[in-house]
């Protein structure tokens, strides 16, 4: 996409720059909390892990009531530990691996 000034082009990298920035927030809180909850984790079924990781991420990331109010990072987390999906690692865009 070819952008007509700077301003635009400065305006979508600031865009891509916070949704990276979301990414990294709610891996880091996914990683942070598989380091402190490892050996529960391993014992917990996948509905219960996705449960108490939802509930974590409300406590610290719900836009009234958070301990650090970030909806987008929230959203992430939310999506990502919806059911059916696993509590891995959010993996950034275009990380998939490529076949060719």
């Amino acid at each position: 996409m070819a952008y007509t000034n700077v301003n635009e082009a400065l305006g979508a990298l600031d865009r891509k720059i916070e949704v990276l920035n979301n990414l990294v927030v709610a891996n880091d809180f996914l990683v942070a909390c598989m380091r402190e909850e490892g050996e529960r984790l391993q014992i917990m079924g996948g509905d219960e892990t996705r449960n108490m990781l939802r509930q974590r991420a409300r406590r610290k990331f719900h836009q009234d009531s958070g301990e650090a109010p970030n909806p987008a990072v929230l959203s992430i987390l939310e999506q990502a530990l919806g059911n059916g999906h696993t509590a891995e690692v959010i993996p950034f865009p275009g990380s998939a691996a490529r076949v060719g």
